[in-house]
């Protein structure tokens, strides 16, 4: 009886546990660049702040993305997070339609599956299951919101935000001005203007902050050297990428919300341009803007959380 009376005692404290981890949702263009997978791998050691409602793919080949995303979660024995195809533009130019040296590593990969459910329609979904609660990672080209904005133009205002790596205001890739038109925004001009007006909380990580953070040689051989399954994908991917130093671009995106301390951000009027700039200009705000960060720190932190999760290698 004793047993079965401290049972029930525990029950609300797992639930309020339960509860206080953040919902959220990553949308990513993974195989392109190198810094979709870090920040996946990121979010994977964050599971004891962050409930992964999903992950959905975005621009070009969105299918060989979610097959890498499925691999991925297999190997780190987080299959139960289900992953989403957006619609696959790889029709539009040859850019969009090329086969990334990373998808080769997933190549015939069949173990799990992606949903059948169109990735606009699942965050649709989950945003109207948990209106207000839910957080968007948008780490790739914005064309999975201009669907849901198209099939419901009000739902995003419903998300409790959107952090995205999106976009260069100030300062460019290179860290000096003039600004760049930032590759997320400009591979799909149009979908970017609707995703700046959409009225949802948006706070763009552009190159301004995420362009700073890089992986060393050094750091890059300790990951390598640490022989677990996230840490061993990554490294297969980084040398399928074929380049030398990763940029974190896309990991800065999710610390911005794990980490704010760590960043300064500004409240702008944004808009974009039909050359894909990302222009700040008179007006009431309708974002707020990294504009400098403790590089040296959020480095830090993401290789602690790296060197230091628990995925064990398969017997």
């Amino acid at each position: 009886m004793k047993k079965l009376i401290l049972l029930f005692l525990c029950i609300p404290f797992f639930l309020t546990a339960q509860s206080k981890k953040q919902k959220v949702i990553f949308d990513c263009d993974l195989g392109d660049d190198i810094d979709d997978a870090y920040a996946l791998a990121y979010l994977l050691t964050q599971q004891d702040k962050l409930d992964i409602l999903g992950i959905t793919t975005c621009y070009g080949r969105t299918d060989d993305r979610a097959r890498l995303a499925l691999k991925m979660l297999h190997e780190t024995d987080q299959g139960h997070i289900p992953v989403f195809m957006g619609r696959n533009t790889s029709h539009i130019d040859k850019r969009a339609n090329w086969y990334a040296d990373q998808f080769s590593w997933a190549k015939g990969f069949d173990k799990i599956k992606p949903q059948s459910k169109p990735a606009a329609d699942f965050i649709i979904e989950q945003i109207k299951k948990y209106p207000n609660e839910v957080v968007i990672f948008s780490v790739g080209p914005v064309t999975n919101f201009s669907d849901i904005i198209q099939k419901d133009p009000q739902i995003l205002k419903k998300a409790k935000h959107i952090y995205a790596m999106f976009g260069s205001f100030d300062v460019g890739y290179n860290q000096k001005k003039p600004i760049d038109a930032e590759w997320n925004v400009k591979v799909d001009v149009p979908a970017s203007q609707k995703f700046v007006q959409s009225g949802a909380k948006i706070t763009y990580a552009g190159t301004d902050v995420t362009s700073q953070v890089k992986l060393s040689a050094e750091n890059r051989r300790i990951l390598k050297e640490k022989n677990t399954p996230l840490t061993n994908a990554l490294t297969d991917l980084y040398q399928m990428w074929g380049h030398e130093t990763p940029t974190f671009f896309d990991p800065v995106a999710i610390a911005m919300l794990l980490h704010s301390d760590l960043f300064q951000t500004d409240k702008r009027h944004i808009t974009v341009d039909n050359q894909g700039f990302t222009r700040s200009s008179d007006g009431k705000p309708n974002a707020i803007i990294g504009v400098k960060i403790q590089e040296a720190k959020v480095l830090d932190i993401l290789m602690g959380h790296y060197m230091n999760q628990k995925f064990a290698l398969k017997p």
